[in-house]
């Protein structure tokens, strides 16, 4: 695995069950069967025909079950949620017939949404990296669940990561991105332009 696979496969720790929802070909399932991470995963998809996919490239494993449903409506340890935008994965988060113990999450759009609905949902962000694949930028995150009320992140780590602060060259060029895109049109952008410039001055800790 490389790029955004990996960084996601990296963020996965062993569990009894794991689930892979929304799964594909199943990449996630397989690998956490392989490096035994797990008793048993559950490869999910709200579509059949999907699942077909992830059911012939997984036959040969016998502790890789498939669910054809909508989110997380079984019972699992820790889920891996990937591969789609941010309002959905906290869609499936709020509406799970139970809570995981443990997510993982590499929403394609609107992280920032994922991060507040992880806080609300009673979830700690244990890991928050952002990783490049094929040009593109994702933010992997690992959050578990709390006993006690969660606090909440300042606006720069609901934004930017829970971690932004931590030296990351990737961070660092993805910030600088940011900033010249939204340069383009500074009056426009003039409130998330304000945001991107305070995130750099932290990490540099002006």
């Amino acid at each position: 695995m490389t790029g955004r696979l990996a960084a996601i496969a990296d963020a996965v720790l062993p569990a009894r069950v794991i689930a892979d929802v929304g799964c594909d070909h199943g990449l996630i399932a397989k690998y956490c069967v392989d490096y035994s991470l797990c008793e048993r995963v559950i490869a999910s998809d709200i579509s059949e025909v999907c699942l077909k996919k992830a059911r012939a490239a997984l036959s040969c494993y016998d502790n890789i079950t498939f669910e054809v449903c909508d989110g997380i409506q079984y019972d699992c340890d820790e889920a891996v949620i990937a591969g789609m935008g941010g309002t959905l994965i906290c869609d499936i988060i709020v509406k799970a017939k139970r809570k995981p113990d443990a997510l993982v999450l590499c929403p394609h759009r609107n992280t920032d949404l994922v991060r507040r609905t992880l806080t609300t949902q009673g979830y700690a962000i244990k890991k928050d990296v952002l990783c490049k694949d094929r040009g593109k930028y994702y933010f992997v995150i690992r959050a578990e669940l709390q006993k006690n009320t969660v606090a909440e992140l300042s606006e720069l780590q609901y934004l930017f990561g829970a971690d932004y602060r931590e030296k990351s060259e990737l961070l660092e060029e993805y910030l600088r991105l940011q900033y010249n895109t939204y340069m383009r049109a500074p009056e426009r952008n003039a409130e998330k332009l304000a945001l991107v410039e305070r995130a750099i001055k932290d990490r540099n800790g002006v």
